[in-house]
């Protein structure tokens, strides 16, 4: 896919909530598919999109020797990070619009820390999505450099632990398979991966749910009596005319308003 689809999926996205996501993807027939278990939940309150980038925490079967703390600190350096944690051209790879969809295979170690949001969000990237965990949150919280979904909030490094491995894999993450290129959106109700190669189709329906949930929330607003904010404009006028949008006189009348 080049960049100008990217972006121009991404654009469109940025107007789409997960459950119009979601939504498009039942109206695909892809019911149990892509939708990330509601346990592994944002950081914080955000919204963010973009194309999968896999890669493992692999368990290891090192043991850490025994160390001077002047020694442990060279060999999680010079040994740990630069040789079992050496991500090579993943780390190049990866840019803007991407979102790094982290499977940490069930081991508590951080999928992203205060320091490396930054530099992951320097390159470009969107999001973080993870079945580990998150680490140094507080720091992260007040940054918000990198919107990151994820499991646990954890204490450990890296070193000891995991190795990097298996990028540009797939990857599982809360149910949901997802593959190098799947776009992800997440938002508050949590994430969903789209496939590939339904794409187009998926945004084409989330579009028309979305746009007739727009029209009615604009009635039951007006007859509620609560000011009209974005929830209720049209993003997308060029869409057709749902099939089944109501009709505002016999809806205003239904909500007694007629």
């Amino acid at each position: 896919m080049d960049k100008n689809k990217r972006k121009q999926i991404l654009e469109t996205v940025a107007k789409l909530r997960v459950t119009d996501i979601r939504d498009g993807m039942d109206w695909m027939g892809l019911h149990h598919i892509g939708t990330v278990d509601p346990e592994i939940r944002p950081l914080y309150r955000t919204k963010a999109a973009g194309f999968a980038q896999t890669y493992r925490h692999i368990p290891t079967r090192q043991r850490v020797p025994e160390l001077s703390p002047e020694d442990y600190t060279k060999w999680a350096y010079e040994y740990w990070y630069r040789q079992l944690w050496d991500m090579g051209d993943f780390r190049e790879q990866v840019g803007e619009g991407d979102f790094l969809v982290i499977d940490t295979m069930g081991q508590k170690t951080p999928a992203i820390g205060s320091m490396d949001s930054m530099v992951w969000a320097a390159r470009g990237v969107k999001g973080v999505l993870t079945n580990g965990g998150a680490r140094d949150t507080d720091e992260q919280l007040y940054q918000k450099a990198m919107p990151c979904w994820h499991r646990w909030v954890v204490q450990p490094m890296y070193q000891g632990r995991v190795e990097f491995g298996e990028p540009n894999s797939v990857v599982e993450i809360g149910g949901a398979t997802v593959l190098p290129g799947d776009l992800v959106v997440a938002d508050g109700d949590g994430a969903i991966v789209v496939p590939q190669d339904v794409i187009d189709d998926v945004i084409y329906y989330a579009k028309q749910e979305s746009e007739n949930d727009r029209y009615d929330r604009a009635m039951l607003f007006e007859a509620l009596g609560i000011d009209p904010d974005e929830s209720t404009q049209s993003m997308f006028p060029d869409m057709p005319p749902h099939p089944y949008k109501k009709n505002r006189e016999d809806f205003m009348k239904r909500l007694g308003k007629g």
